[in-house]
């Protein structure tokens, strides 16, 4: 499946009441449409009021309106039928290229029961993808594309977005219990990083390893809706996971999802630079010295004297750490 070629190959129509539609192979109940206005739009046939309740929506970027008539073009033909219009209210190339991502996802999981209810709720899952970009951002870009990094730079992506954190707000970036990973990177020239006291004083027990790595922004690099796309392509039927992804980074880019998709990183600068740290080797402040009743201490420590680690050399049984070692 393609949207972004069967969209491309669709002619705008003239007129408002018009759509210009064309079927999805292999998914007989969606058509993906183009506008009077260039903006995408998903129909989908055989859903109306009388077999399960869809609310309608509008929100900043979709508009959901259920068992809506409209007239379609296909080819030569021209007809007036009753579907369900899911709208991405944008024409700028780089959102619609996201918002087709997520859409591809969200066929896909619906190929092997497209019952009513499963529509719906896997829907309903789609809108909150959407609404989360109204939210006020949770991480910079940067935080953002160097998770995703190491996702799609892993020995397993399946593994690391098992245990990716589903709130950007949670003390670890990738949490299995008694393993987590923090992803900790500079634009500057010096591996030097800033913690929390908990990052870096885990419970006992546990084990924290830091991924340290270096970030530079190139008109030549990598976007966010790049290393999206190269996970999704090696992890494609496992669309739970996929969907989490997509929930994560629209909760985590919020309202700034149009400057966010044009940034761009070097990714063989990242790559070369990806280093792993135990958190025990980096210097910290100790929990004792903390009192009680003082919280949210951070500080920065430089890891460019401390020696890295090698994933791989950790015991059989580790399963975050071996997701990421190759």
């Amino acid at each position: 499946m393609n949207l972004t070629a069967l969209f491309d190959s669709l002619s705008t129509p003239k007129h408002s009441n018009l759509l210009a539609a064309i079927p999805i192979p292999d998914y007989p109940q969606f058509r993906i449409a183009v506008d009077h206005e260039e903006n995408p739009v998903l129909l989908l046939s055989g859903l109306n009021n009388k077999t399960v309740k869809l609310k309608n929506h509008r929100l900043k970027y979709l508009q959901v309106e259920q068992n809506k008539e409209c007239r379609v073009t296909e080819g030569d033909k021209s007809t007036i039928q009753a579907f369900t219009l899911i709208t991405f209210l944008s024409n700028d190339k780089e959102l619609q290229e996201y918002f087709f991502q997520i859409t591809e996802t969200l066929i896909k999981s619906l190929k092997d029961d497209p019952t009513p209810l499963r529509i719906v709720e896997a829907l309903n899952r789609f809108i909150e993808i959407f609404r989360a970009l109204t939210d006020t951002p949770t991480k910079t870009i940067q935080g953002l594309w160097t998770e995703l990094f190491l996702i799609e730079n892993s020995n397993d992506p399946e593994i690391l977005l098992s245990f990716w954190h589903n709130s950007p707000e949670e003390k670890f970036d990738f949490d299995a219990g008694e393993e987590k990973i923090e992803v900790k990177s500079t634009s500057g020239l010096e591996r030097i990083h800033e913690f929390s006291s908990e990052q870096l004083n885990p419970p006992l027990g546990t084990q924290t390893v830091v991924a340290s790595l270096f970030t530079r922004q190139t008109n030549s690099g990598k976007s966010i809706q790049d290393l999206m796309q190269n996970i999704t392509s090696r992890i494609q039927d496992k669309y739970d996971l996929l969907e989490k992804m997509n929930m994560v980074v629209s909760k985590t880019l919020g309202n700034s999802l149009e400057q966010s998709v044009k940034i761009k990183f070097d990714y063989d600068v990242s790559k070369s630079s990806l280093r792993f740290y135990k958190h025990q080797d980096i210097s910290k402040v100790e929990k004792v010295y903390i009192p009680a009743d003082v919280s949210g201490v951070r500080y920065k420590s430089d890891l460019s004297t401390i020696n890295p680690v090698d994933l791989s050399d950790f015991k059989m049984e580790s399963v975050l750490f071996r997701g990421i070692a190759n």
